[in-house]
């Protein structure tokens, strides 16, 4: 058994490199950081690059033309893409919002209402909230007659009155 630990090499010559083990874990742990660095840098400019745009529906848009809509069977039918339930009866329609006022969720059509999935909130079949965690009601969106002569929702316009929310179709 050698006295030290590097005695091991009794050939010394030229060709031997001249780097301890101590220094070339250094450098390993140095490139390291480096390369990590380098990639968090790279990820943030390539992220400045990149459009921070959302693909968030328009506040107004077309649920159909009038004669469409009084062709539907009378009821209320939900619409996904911009997440409205669309109420129609005797040449009349309104919209209501599927959106929960809590935090965000789409609700759900019950047989007394309407019911938040996602922590419980419960609304009466106008919309009012009759229990759960939910601060608001849900708000019914105004209609009108587009230029093309479809009928045009605006999510910015509401109102809490179930009454003043039908919109009468004519075709």
């Amino acid at each position: 058994m050698p006295k030290y630990r590097n005695s091991l090499n009794v050939d010394p010559d030229d060709a031997d490199p001249k780097i301890s083990r101590r220094s070339f874990l250094a450098l390993m742990g140095v490139g390291a950081c480096l390369l990590g660095a380098a990639g968090a840098v790279n990820v943030s400019f390539l992220g400045y690059l990149y459009p921070n745009a959302m693909t968030v529906p328009p506040s107004v848009f077309s649920i159909g033309r009038p004669k469409d809509l009084l062709d539907r069977p009378e009821g209320k039918s939900f619409y996904p893409k911009q997440k409205v339930f669309i109420e129609t009866k005797s040449g009349k329609v309104r919209i209501q919002t599927a959106v929960c006022t809590h935090l965000g969720c789409t609700v759900a059509m019950v047989e007394t209402g309407y019911k938040c999935p996602c922590h419980g909130s419960t609304y009466d079949r106008h919309g009012l909230n009759t229990g759960g965690p939910a601060p608001l009601p849900l708000v019914y969106f105004e209609a009108s007659k587009g230029a093309s002569g479809e009928v045009m929702v605006d999510k910015s316009k509401t109102t809490l009155d179930w009454n003043a929310a039908w919109f009468t179709l004519a075709t």
